[in-house]
């Protein structure tokens, strides 16, 4: 009769476990933070925790049903070993969310950009449920072999999974100390309010680590005593809690609540909170803004905004340095060092009191090659007054609030100086390790014997150690655009590449794909012969370099404005006008620093073998085919 009432007792906890981590979940549905990671992996925990409650619910059931696990009723028996078993693996995918656990705190102190990538999200669930089954399914299919009993293999399974969440915590533990030992030594170095998120948020990091604690103490108890007479239905109970517990933690910020109201209640709410929050969803900003934001979001939006202003900063001032300093011919590497004051980004220092040693913050620059970039940009035009108007921080106060991470698989992150002309993006060290090596000479060579290459123009790259932030690799671009975004009239953008697997956007994103531009008006591009032809001509020049040198996977924007064409600068070779159709085109070759390596090789055999695509249609392909299908399409979109 206990067991009995202890099994209702689960249920009830369950019931209520489930309801609370299921609002979680309508918040991951209805809400724009809680779809981007790392507010994921908040939305993904409560999904385990539905099903862990799923799994105690049929467990708790057959307790009910046959109390005694008689051994007349062999099926309930057998269900009942298979659910205790469904019942470890949840409980024990829960309890190692040390995966995420640990990227989620390098992240947002270590590298922000990344944090707003959702493929890291993707690639960490894969990486854990490799994990679980090389760590726990594998051993347990092994033990069963060998012992040819289910009962013998199950307590191996309980002692393996037991093991591995005490391994799980020790790690987190570890890490969480290592963290608040490296925040506090580093507290001089950072402005105050990022200093005070970042404590904020490893103090709400401890809560989820005591959940996770509860979890492994509470089962791995449970694994290492099971015994065939007991059932342990005290610690199920404490387990269905967890879930609980872990929801109204979250559900409480204000921000969680709000939404809820807004989402069940909204006839009844004031429409000025409905506006507020829908301010905060959109990045306004506004008065309520850093009080109902969650702490992610706050201490991501500041460290963002801190590390993008030093980036810049440091940009602008080794490119000034490259003007003002003798340079040697061909220069592979020049390296500069200089002190950072926070100041300078509008926020104060920390200082707790009179005795603390406030430090100045180095900044590393190595920046390469940089005499011909140097020559390059002054062959456009560039000198220190423009390039001092183009990236000082005191012009790009609006450009830093847009500064953003690309819509693309790459996740690369894009700032755009507020007066349209040079975009800084961050690369992989890959990328520009294979640039550097043996391609940039030909790369130069190739805009000096082609004055009018459609091949969007770099124009510094660099290497920049910031404060205590990972090391970051960025390339100086133009922005091919400059011209139609002065002219302050809408147009419409398309990134093509020939390629029609992928290649549709969706309805909200600006920039438009290869599916799109085939149903569209503006297809096919109607053009006077003359400049067709010259068109044509210097596309398939720069296709032909691309494909030489081993890239890839490059793209053709274009920009379409149907203005009145004698607005334009006729001068730009970029900008081609028909004015038949009172229509202005802008053309630029981008995206062009990928080679055909392992990863793509790997790439392209998954999505024809796995998802049954052809080769041809993929926008992954070799830099011989990829050219050849590339000026196939555009010789049938330009005539």
């Amino acid at each position: 009769m206990a067991q009995v009432t202890v099994a209702y007792i689960d249920i009830g906890c369950t019931t209520l476990s489930m309801m609370a981590c299921f609002l979680i979940c309508i918040l991951g549905v209805v809400s724009p933070i809680y779809r981007k990671y790392p507010s994921k992996i908040i939305v993904w925990i409560s999904c385990l925790f539905i099903l862990l409650g799923i799994f105690i619910y049929i467990d708790q059931t057959i307790v009910i049903i046959d109390p005694n696990s008689s051994d007349d009723n062999k099926k309930i028996k057998k269900l009942h070993k298979l659910i205790e078993l469904l019942i470890g693996v949840t409980i024990t995918l829960i309890s190692n969310q040390f995966i995420l656990f640990l990227n989620e705190v390098k992240i947002c102190i270590y590298n922000p950009f990344q944090a707003t990538s959702s493929s890291v999200f993707l690639f960490l669930l894969l990486l854990q449920c490799l994990l679980t089954l090389v760590m726990i399914i594998i051993p347990l299919l092994i033990v069963q072999e060998h012992y040819h009993l289910e009962s013998d293999a199950l307590n191996e399974f309980n002692s393996l999974a037991s093991y591995i969440n005490f391994g799980s915590i020790l790690i987190c533990t570890l890490f969480y100390i290592a963290i608040w030992i490296i925040l506090k030594k580093n507290k001089t170095l950072q402005s105050r309010r990022l200093y005070e998120f970042k404590s904020d948020f490893v103090k709400q990091q401890f809560y989820w680590l005591f959940i996770m604690l509860a979890i492994n103490f509470a089962f791995s108890y449970y694994n290492l005593n099971l015994q065939e007479s007991d059932d342990f239905l005290s610690l199920k109970v404490a387990l269905s809690l967890e879930g609980l517990f872990f929801s109204i933690f979250h559900l409480t910020q204000p921000y969680s609540y709000h939404k809820l109201l807004q989402v069940f209640f909204k006839s009844c709410q004031e429409q000025s909170y409905i506006q507020d929050i829908e301010n905060i969803e959109d990045g306004l900003n506004t008065d309520i803004h850093n009080k109902m934001m969650p702490i992610y979001e706050k201490l991501l939006k500041t460290q963002i905004n801190e590390l993008v202003k030093g980036l810049v900063k440091a940009v602008f001032t080794a490119l000034i340095m490259q003007f003002d300093h003798h340079l040697i011919e061909l220069e592979i590497k020049r390296t500069y060092t200089f002190k950072f004051h926070l100041s300078e980004l509008n926020e104060s220092r920390i200082s707790f009191n009179e005795n603390d040693d406030i430090k100045d913050s180095i900044i590393l620059v190595n920046t390469y090659y940089p005499n011909s970039f140097t020559t390059l940009l002054k062959q456009n035009n560039f000198n220190k007054n423009i390039l001092e108007y183009t990236l000082e921080l005191q012009y790009n106060y609006k450009a830093f609030e847009k500064a953003k991470e690309s819509l693309g698989r790459s996740g690369a992150f894009f700032f755009y100086s507020q007066n349209h002309k040079l975009i800084l993006k961050t690369v992989e060290k890959s990328e520009i390790k294979d640039f550097l090596n043996g391609r940039i000479i030909q790369y130069f060579n190739h805009l000096k014997y082609h004055k009018k290459s459609l091949i969007g123009k770099i124009y510094g790259i660099f290497k920049i150690k910031l404060m205590a932030y990972k090391t970051q690799y960025l390339v100086l671009m133009e922005n091919s655009f400059e011209q139609m975004l002065i002219l302050e009239h809408e147009f419409v953008i398309y990134d093509l590449k020939g390629s029609t697997v992928n290649r549709t956007s969706k309805s909200d994103e600006s920039v438009k794909k290869d599916n799109n531009f085939k149903q569209s008006s503006h297809n096919p591009i109607i053009l006077p012969k003359q400049i067709s032809d010259q068109i044509k001509k210097q596309l398939m020049d720069d296709c032909k370099f691309l494909r030489d040198i081993g890239y890839m996977d490059y793209s053709l924007l274009i920009g379409i404005c149907q203005e009145k064409p004698q607005q334009i600068n006729n001068q730009n070779y970029r900008f081609v006008i028909n004015e038949a159709q009172n229509t202005i085109y802008s053309f630029s070759i981008i995206d062009y620093l990928q080679t055909f390596n392992h990863f793509k090789k790997s790439e392209q055999c998954f999505k024809t073998c796995i998802r049954f695509k052809k080769k041809k249609d993929l926008s992954c392909r070799s830099p011989e085919p990829y050219c050849e299908r590339f000026l196939n399409f555009i010789d049938s979109i330009i005539v």
